[in-house]
């Protein structure tokens, strides 16, 4: 029943068709629905008016078995890794594979195939020497090639988009599952990359000194968030999970009791940024109840990921979209700028509004004085610089926009607890320790 049913799905009348054939008229890639025997249930007009490459490398016996041996290789990747995979099928040719599911089944694959990532006259000769089979074969093939299309990275990659879209209009219900797997591959990459960065950083991989950068890096992340921003708040969502993990990775009730405790942070933060606290104390219930149900760390980490997304939302929905945008125009300036000589003036032009207007939103919003907003960014500059360069600290004071170093210990201090000296040998705020 389930070839049928996907050859009913790409029918002239189902709606499927004109989209398929959208997609080899905006890339020239010839596309094929197959079964997962490798049998043709679609094909392009473009696979049937040219002879391709392929075509002439081999016989079609051959090349039957060959491709789908290749595809069904293809297929997994792309069903493991959640997305449309892009892989060399044979010869420097390349193809991209996405998986038609049913309920979780595979029944079929979408593949585009063959193009070039590079114009021919780029390949190398023994990339192509083994298809050489006498002089008028190769004379053959180096003609068939050119009717290859050549396509730039980033545009294959947008295509890989393109067909994962349309695989998942071909699935029923639809392809969830796999940017499920997607997410926790991203996720559980991003948390390595972050415990690797620790490492580097040549401090003591200890309890704590996590314990240190935690309370540093949860600072951080409610800065974001009432800020709204996004990507940043979810890098140092990483960084927080990394440190759990680092943690507690052998006692999985231990990270719960710290999840949860995250979790409370990040509400709270989402509360003074304006998320009704009617959702958050919902949020809040949901984790306690549904995380009797998560058996291991991926589950938990995900879950937490998805609820920043949520709190994040609320944000949005709640937040006056016009003072976000200039409070993001502000932020983005400082952050250019921030060596430089910057006052509330010259900040409030680049904004176009008046000088008190700026600071009334800027406390509104974010709780904090707009010379606060420059102090932070100058500091965590210099903070950076202090862990990573031998620089003098006059230097680094100058580099972050202070030209007098007694002033730049001054705010410093204010912000940190501690002197500039203090903080480069211990890497760390000394009221933690």
């Amino acid at each position: 029943m389930i070839v049928p049913l996907l050859s009913a799905k790409v029918k002239e009348s189902s709606g499927m068709t004109p989209q398929l054939r959208s997609f080899t008229q905006s890339t020239g890639i010839p596309l094929q629905v197959s079964d997962t025997q490798g049998r043709a249930v679609w094909v392009s007009d473009i696979c049937r008016r040219k002879d391709f490459f392929c075509r002439l490398s081999r016989t079609n016996t051959e090349k039957d078995k060959f491709c789908h041996t290749i595809h069904k290789k293809a297929v997994r990747e792309s069903i493991r890794w959640g997305e449309a995979a892009i892989r060399t099928c044979c010869h420097s040719l390349m193809q991209m594979t996405a998986p038609i599911m049913n309920h979780g089944t595979l029944v079929g694959y979408l593949i585009a195939s063959p193009f070039l990532l590079v114009h021919p006259s780029e390949l190398q000769p023994d990339e192509l020497s083994s298809l050489h089979r006498g002089l008028e074969k190769k004379r053959l093939l180096e003609e068939a090639i050119l009717s290859i299309p050549v396509i730039k990275d980033e545009e294959a990659s947008q295509s890989a988009k393109d067909l994962f879209r349309l695989a998942e209009a071909l699935s029923d219900p639809d392809l969830s599952c796999l940017r499920e797997a997607r997410e926790i591959q991203e996720l559980q990459g991003k948390i390595v990359e972050q415990i690797l960065e620790f490492k580097a950083l040549g401090k003591d991989f200890n309890a704590q000194s996590l314990s240190r950068l935690f309370y540093e890096q949860e600072r951080e992340i409610l800065v974001k968030i009432r800020l709204g921003d996004r990507g940043g708040a979810k890098e140092i969502l990483y960084r927080l999970l990394a440190i759990v993990l680092s943690q507690h990775l052998e006692n999985f009730e231990l990270l719960k009791i710290s999840i949860l405790e995250l979790l409370i942070i990040l509400t709270r933060a989402a509360v003074e940024a304006g998320t009704k606290i009617e959702e958050v104390l919902g949020m809040r219930y949901r984790f306690i109840t549904e995380s009797a149900t998560i058996k291991n760390q991926e589950d938990l980490c995900i879950w937490v990921a998805h609820l920043l997304e949520k709190l994040m939302d609320g944000i949005y929905q709640t937040r006056h979209a016009k003072n976000y945008q200039r409070l993001e125009k502000m932020l983005n300036f400082i952050e250019v700028h921030y060596n430089e000589s910057l006052t509330i003036e010259r900040i409030a032009r680049e904004v176009c509004l008046s000088p008190s207007r700026l600071s009334h939103i800027v406390k509104d919003e974010l709780g904090i004085p707009l010379r606060a907003c420059v102090s932070k960014v100058r500091i965590d500059r210099a903070k950076t610089l202090l862990r990573e360069k031998e620089f003098p600290i006059s230097q680094i004071a100058l580099e972050v926009g202070y030209p007098d170093q007694s002033y730049f210990t001054k705010v410093f201090k204010k912000v940190e607890k501690c002197t500039p000296k203090t903080f480069r040998v211990k890497g760390f705020d000394s009221q933690l320790s």
